[in-house]
């Protein structure tokens, strides 16, 4: 994936089935005023569109420096960043 000039990388952690297309980890850059969640998300389909159908499956949450946030909640570089699947059970 490309990077715009000022980017910086961070690592995004896939968790579940989310990691089955391209791994527990991938690597994107992000602006330094960095992006929300959907932003994010939209970026990693755009360098990894093998994540796409995984993505698209269900509401996927995101755990910034290890607390799940909202949608609106935005991710800047340094931080740590997970995502995950909706998880059932009984």
């Amino acid at each position: 994936m490309t990077t715009t000039t000022g980017d910086a990388r961070i690592t995004v952690e896939l968790c579940g089935r989310l990691a089955d297309p391209c791994g527990r980890s991938v690597s994107i850059g992000i602006p330094a005023p960095g992006l929300s969640v959907p932003e994010l998300v939209a970026r990693l389909v755009q360098g990894f569109p093998a994540l796409l159908p995984a993505l698209e499956r269900g509401r996927i949450r995101a755990c910034i420096n290890e607390t799940i946030v909202p949608d609106q909640t935005i991710v800047r570089p340094g931080d740590l960043v997970a995502l995950f699947p909706p998880v059932s059970g009984g």
